[in-house]
């Protein structure tokens, strides 16, 4: 199968561009080819004959965001429409990534495909105008949420080189998701593609208990010492109104149900304390 995907310098692009090869055809579109903040970019489709379009490709900082709304609604939420738009008049499938800051957060609990949307920042908004045009369009959309991996640096990594630096290591305690590994997310990309793409939203992250971005540290930290031998001091836990550099409102709670996604592959994704663990042996071992 031909597989065109976009944003293939970032880090869910590039996963998927690597991993996807394997089995497909692939024609990596990165942001120097394909632009979505330019508004001729998805008349480009044309000039690619693939089976179906995965756009992991968007504006994802929330202060850019915040910043430059215009931007972030031609990143986020035109360009998804126009290309959704496009893929339906060739009778192509689209696949488009969001993101669990469509949710508000503002109760406990794991969110479901089919809960009401209430984005609080203009990331979250475009982001949810964007996915809304791709269903409207008959397209699928996988929203994932705090994605790491070997790809490109991300939080885990942040916390492992100041913990083997011998830096104080603290992190935000009150604001809880499920982490999604990159090399998982492939892999279920690929179920989705065998699949057909069905239509409709699907959630995409790894399992087990929600956790804050200061579990993630304190399980990073048990997985040094119970492995290695190496004991850094506990994490220090912070909260969201602490962190100055937090202009835009992020959503407090936002975990997902992946029960769509485990009927489609026929299992649950596995734990993220066990992805998390295989991301950091695999960073020690290059080290």
């Amino acid at each position: 199968m031909r597989l065109a995907i976009t944003g293939t310098t970032g880090r869910v692009g590039r996963a998927l561009a690597t991993e996807l090869a394997t089995a497909h055809e692939v024609i990596e579109l990165p942001r120097a080819v394909f632009d979505l903040a330019d508004p001729a970019a998805p008349g480009m489709l044309a000039d690619w004959d693939f089976d179906v379009l995965l756009n992991p490709a968007g504006l994802t900082g929330l202060e850019h965001c915040e910043d430059d709304p215009e931007l972030a609604e031609r990143v986020n939420a035109a360009a998804p429409a126009a290309m959704a738009e496009i893929c339906r008049q060739r009778g192509k499938r689209m696949l488009h990534f969001s993101t669990d800051y469509v949710f508000d957060g503002l109760q406990p609990g794991l969110r479901r495909e089919d809960d009401p949307t209430n984005p609080l920042s203009v990331y979250g908004k475009t982001k949810e105008r964007g996915e809304r045009a791709v269903i409207e369009a008959g397209g699928t959309v996988m929203r994932v949420s705090w994605v790491f991996g070997p790809e490109k640096p991300a939080f885990p990594d942040t916390v492992l080189d100041r913990a083997l630096a011998g830096l104080e290591v603290a992190a935000v305690a009150d604001k809880f998701s499920l982490p999604a590994y990159t090399t998982d997310l492939a892999g279920w990309t690929a179920g989705l593609i065998g699949a057909s793409c069905p239509a409709g939203i699907f959630h995409a992250c790894n399992g087990g208990p929600g956790t804050s971005w200061h579990g993630m540290a304190v399980e990073i930290a048990a997985c040094l010492k119970e492995q290695h031998g190496i004991e850094i001091p506990e994490p220090k836990a912070l909260l969201m109104n602490e962190m100055a550099a937090f202009r835009a409102v992020r959503p407090r709670h936002t975990a997902m149900d992946t029960g769509r996604l485990a009927a489609l592959l026929g299992k649950p994704p596995r734990d993220w304390r066990e992805a998390l663990r295989e991301h950091v042996e695999s960073r020690l071992i290059s080290r």
